[in-house]
């Protein structure tokens, strides 16, 4: 019979191994992360618009920033950087990405969890290409959402008027990677403010653990979670 104290003790084991294997990660990530984080800042974005751009919470941002100035070492975030550019970068990739998350979307929606959309709808920025091939796969008309940054906060903006109306319909949110959902929470908002209604959200990357947002079902391909708590 194992003991409650080594059980314990091993659980502790487990989560240091885990912590130092991220810590390592982010040593052999973070100088294109770097490369990446000053760029954007160069280009004049806030600490918060390069958070969105990179997926990472925006504390990570600053440690990205700092880190090139620094001697003295920071402890590394307690974060995950997604880099889906080998997806994203190839027409072959992304069509078979798009059908996994069409497959997806039609088994959730004959399981019953959400309404079937008559529309998708992607938000502006590095997963509207994603969007565009979803439609596709699953033979609906697209369309795109611009939700606002406010300083620390996103709020609702607009919907894309170059793009198929959304008034009236019910519409599928798509994305590459949810972060915290803030981002998406607004898309949420401004489409409910154009008179949509959103049935789910659907992206490759879910980092946030959640399953629901504003009370729409939100699905993934991939889910991280902490083995550990922080």
């Amino acid at each position: 019979m194992v003991s409650g104290q080594k059980v314990i003790s091993s659980y502790k084991t487990s989560a240091n191994y885990c912590a130092s294997w991220l810590y390592g990660l982010w040593l052999m990530v973070s100088p294109q992360l770097v490369r990446r984080a000053q760029a954007l800042k160069s280009k004049g974005l806030s600490t918060y618009e390069i958070a969105d751009e990179l997926k990472v919470q925006p504390d990570t941002v600053v440690w990205l920033l700092l880190r090139g100035k620094e001697r003295a070492s920071r402890p590394a975030p307690h974060d995950v950087f997604v880099d889906w550019s080998s997806l994203g970068s190839h027409g072959k990739r992304m069509a078979a990405l798009a059908a996994a998350l069409g497959d997806l979307t039609r088994e959730s929606v004959r399981a019953g969890d959400f309404e079937e959309p008559e529309v998708i709808v992607a938000i502006e920025g590095s997963g509207m290409v994603l969007g565009v091939a979803i439609a596709k796969e699953l033979d609906k008309p697209f369309a795109a959402v611009r939700p606002q940054r406010v300083a620390a906060k996103k709020l609702p903006g607009l919907v894309n008027p170059s793009f198929h109306s959304v008034e009236g319909k019910r519409v599928l949110i798509a994305d590459a990677v949810l972060r915290a959902g803030e981002t998406h929470r607004a898309a949420i908002q401004t489409l409910r403010g154009a008179k949509a209604k959103p049935v789910a959200v659907i992206v490759l990357v879910n980092k946030s653990g959640k399953t629901k947002l504003d009370g729409v079902p939100l699905k993934s391909l991939i889910q991280l979670l902490p083995v550990a708590p922080s």
